[in-house]
């Protein structure tokens, strides 16, 4: 069966990207490109994504004269290649090249842009953004958003001649679902180790890091930890302020009722989803949070940050609450009705991820006639 050639230039490998891609290698004949080997924030196992991963891939060469974006390189890659259709990264120098491309080699070449930009970072560009976005949305045909509230935006005010697609970060459910079950004999031992029976866990997963702000969560638990004795606060991450953070609540740490276990990945990782009753994303800067579609399809109720994309997973006191950033009365009034309710351990997505999928294929196969 005949299929379309379509090469892809994106930052990194990411956990919650790779369905993604598996899905758009299996609808297209694609060839990968990464400009590094672990996203700029954080570092995965790699070893450990190679799992999942069913498709090859290649890395690009540092950027000429040291700008990490300045990759002639895919020059030669689009002329070897012969792409019908190229996926770029954001408003970068890189989307530059390959309109360049466009408009020396091959007119007709299809453009899609992934953005990941929440509302706040949307409206409030820089400068320099904001120019390359102006001069990129006149020429790409389809630009992939991932929150509903960027997309209507964007609808509103950039009317320029790309196309707008919504498609949260969100992971394939029933592989998902699969790898949490694999890791339940791991979570039956935590639990008893942890003395957890009986007991309403919360559970955080992120990095420890300023803008995460689990300052906010720490003092929300405490606030209200004197009214729910049986709440036990699990904090899955590492970072520079993970000593800090620990010194805050040290008593709480030695009673055991917040464990600090260190970054958890794979199985491990799903085992501490399975513990989780509800989760909470306290983040005062999140382009979206991956972390809150893992969250949904493990069965926790989710408290999330205003400010994240991913709040628009949120349907409002049935899987979930958005509380406003920052606002720590916010957060213990919606963190108090959280626990009032009685929850089932089941997936609590609303939607699946083949019924953004499929439609997205679809799409694309429309392109690219």
């Amino acid at each position: 069966m005949y299929k379309e050639k379509v090469v892809i230039f994106h930052p990194a490998i990411a956990p919650y990207r790779i369905d993604f891609f598996n899905s758009l290698n299996e609808a297209f004949d694609v060839s990968f490109y990464f400009e590094h080997r672990d996203p700029l924030e954080q570092s995965f196992d790699q070893e450990e994504l190679k799992k999942h991963i069913r498709f090859s891939y290649s890395f690009l060469s540092s950027g000429l004269f040291g700008i990490k974006n300045l990759r002639v390189e895919i020059l030669k890659i689009l002329k070897r290649e012969k792409p019908k259709m190229v996926f770029v990264s954001e408003y970068t120098m890189l989307g530059l090249l390959v309109l360049l491309y466009k408009f020396f080699f091959n007119w007709k070449l299809k453009i899609v842009i992934t953005c990941d930009d929440n509302l706040e970072m949307a409206e409030s560009a820089n400068f320099a953004k904001r120019c390359v976005r102006f001069l990129l949305l006149h020429y790409v045909d389809l630009v992939l958003l991932v929150n509903d509230q960027v997309k209507h935006w964007y609808e509103k005010s950039l009317l320029f001649k790309a196309q707008y697609f919504y498609f949260p970060i969100v992971q394939s459910d029933e592989q998902f679902r699969e790898r949490l079950q694999a890791a339940m004999s791991l979570s039956s031992r935590l639990r008893v180790q942890y003395k957890l029976e009986g007991k309403k866990v919360l559970l955080y997963v992120g990095r420890l890091v300023r803008v995460k702000n689990v300052t906010l969560l720490l003092n929300a638990f405490k606030n209200i930890f004197e009214e729910r004795k049986n709440l036990v606060l699990i904090i899955v991450g590492d970072g520079d302020e993970r000593q800090s953070l620990q010194r805050l609540v040290k008593p709480l740490i030695e009673d055991g009722h917040i464990i600090f276990v260190g970054k958890k990945e794979g199985n491990e990782l799903m085992a501490y989803y399975n513990l989780g009753d509800i989760f909470v994303l306290p983040s005062q800067y999140e382009p979206f949070g991956t972390v809150v579609n893992e969250a949904l399809l493990s069965g926790c109720y989710v408290l999330c940050s205003s400010v994240a994309g991913a709040s628009c997973l949120i349907q409002e006191n049935t899987n979930g609450n958005v509380f406003v950033s920052n606002d720590l009365n916010d957060l213990v009034v919606k963190l108090r009705y959280s626990l009032s309710k009685s929850e089932k351990k089941e997936n609590k997505m609303s939607f699946t991820f083949d019924s953004f999928m499929k439609p997205f294929v679809r799409q694309l196969e429309v392109l690219s006639q």
